[in-house]
C-alpha cells in the first residue's frame, strides 16, 4: 500500500492527464464564416424616350404667277405604271412623256418625280386652244402632324390667301422624306373651301396609312390655285356670338350664324379649324349645317364638336359660307 502522500500524488497527477486530454478535444481554430451570396447587380431603369415630332420644311414663300399653269408633281409610289398614273390625273401618256423630257416608260424610279401637264380645259370649233387661268399665289402655314397609336400619320396644314382675287382649286403635295431629304412617299392634298377669298384659310389634311420607315419629316409645297370670283359660286356669311371651349377629348364652338347680304343663301356651310399655341392645324370640320335657305336678316345658330389631335387647343376661327 502507498504512503498517503504518494497516493495524493498520483491522483493530481491522473486528474492533470484527464484535463490535457480534455483540452485537446476543443478547436483553436477561428470559425470559417458563411460565403456571403453577391446580389446580382440591379438593372438600370429604362426612361422612355418621348415620341418625337416630326419636323416640317420651312414652309416655301407665296408662289409667284407666271404666264403657264402651275404644273402637278406626282411621286413615283412602288408598282406604279404610265397607265394608271395617266388615267389618274386625266391625260394621255404621250402627253405625260413629252412632258417629262421623253422619260423612259419602263424605268421608273421610286421618288421619281413626274411633271403631270395641265391640258386645256376646252377646244373652240376653230380648233385654237383656250390657255388655262394663270396660278395666284398663296401661303401654306400651320403645318403640322401626328402620329396615331396605330401607326398611322396625319399631315396638316392650311393654305391662306393674300390677294388680290380670290382662289379656287387649290392643291398642295406632301412629301414624306429621309434625313437626307430624299422623297419616300407623297400624296396631293385639296382643301375644303370651292372659293376662297381675299385674307382667308383653308385647312388641309392627308393621312398616310402606312408610312415608309425610315421618314423623319415631311415637306409641302404648292401645286396650283387658280384665280376665281367667290362672289359668283357662294354669298359670304357673318358668324357672331362664338364661343368655343373644350369637352372631354373633344372641343366645341358654338355660335350663329347671320345673313347680312341682300341674298338669300341655298345651302349653309360651315369651316370650323382648331390650333394650339404655335397656330398649328390640330383639327379641322367641314359641314352643310343647312339645307334649309337663310334669308336676308335670318339667324341659323350652330353646336359643333371637333376631334383634336391634342387637349390643348389654343385657339379656332370659324368661317360660314351660302351657296348660291
Amino acid at each position: 500500500m502507498l504512503p498517503r502522500a504518494s497516493l495524493v500524488r498520483t491522483v493530481s497527477l491522473f486528474a492533470s492527464l484527464i484535463v490535457a486530454s480534455c483540452s485537446g478535444a476543443v478547436s483553436s481554430q477561428t470559425p470559417t464564416p458563411p460565403p456571403t451570396v453577391a446580389l446580382p447587380t440591379p438593372r438600370p431603369t429604362l426612361t422612355p424616350r418621348p415620341t418625337p415630332t416630326l419636323a416640317a420644311a420651312t414652309p416655301p414663300p407665296p408662289s409667284q404667277p407666271i404666264a403657264t399653269p402651275t404644273p402637278v408633281i406626282y411621286v413615283v409610289q412602288a408598282g406604279d405604271t404610265l397607265i394608271p398614273i395617266a388615267n389618274r390625273f386625266g391625260v394621255s401618256v404621250a402627253d405625260l412623256i413629252a412632258a417629262n423630257g421623253n422619260l423612259d416608260a419602263t424605268r421608273l424610279q421610286i421618288g421619281q418625280q413626274l411633271i403631270i401637264p395641265q391640258l386645256p380645259r376646252s377646244v373652240p370649233s376653230d380648233g385654237s386652244l383656250i390657255p388655262s387661268p394663270t396660278p395666284v399665289p398663296y401661303e401654306v402655314r400651320g403645318l403640322n402632324s401626328v402620329r396615331s397609336p396605330a401607326g398611322s400619320l396625319d399631315v396638316m396644314g392650311e393654305v391662306f390667301n393674300p390677294g388680290p382675287t380670290g382662289m379656287g382649286n387649290v392643291k398642295v403635295l406632301v412629301t414624306l422624306q429621309d434625313d437626307a431629304g430624299n422623297a419616300l412617299q407623297s400624296a396631293v392634298a385639296s382643301i375644303p373651301l370651292s372659293a376662297v377669298p381675299v385674307n382667308q384659310t383653308s385647312p388641309f389634311r392627308v393621312l398616310f396609312t402606312d408610312p415608309p420607315q425610315g421618314f423623319s419629316r415631311f415637306s409641302v409645297i404648292p401645286l396650283r390655285a387658280e384665280a376665281v370670283d367667290p362672289r359668283a359660286l357662294i354669298i359670304s356669311l357673318t358668324v357672331r356670338n362664338v364661343t368655343g371651349r373644350p369637352e372631354g377629348p373633344q372641343f366645341r364652338v358654338t355660335g350663329e350664324i347671320a345673313n347680312t347680304t341682300a341674298d338669300t343663301a341655298g345651302q349653309v356651310r360651315l369651316l370650323v379649324t382648331i390650333y394650339d399655341a404655335e397656330r398649328r392645324v390640330v383639327g379641322y370640320r367641314y359641314f352643310t349645317l343647312s339645307e334649309a335657305p337663310l334669308g336676308p336678316n335670318e339667324v341659323l345658330p350652330f353646336d359643333v364638336l371637333l376631334t383634336t389631335a391634342t387637349p390643348n387647343v389654343a385657339s379656332f376661327a370659324v368661317y360660314a359660307e351660302g351657296t348660291r
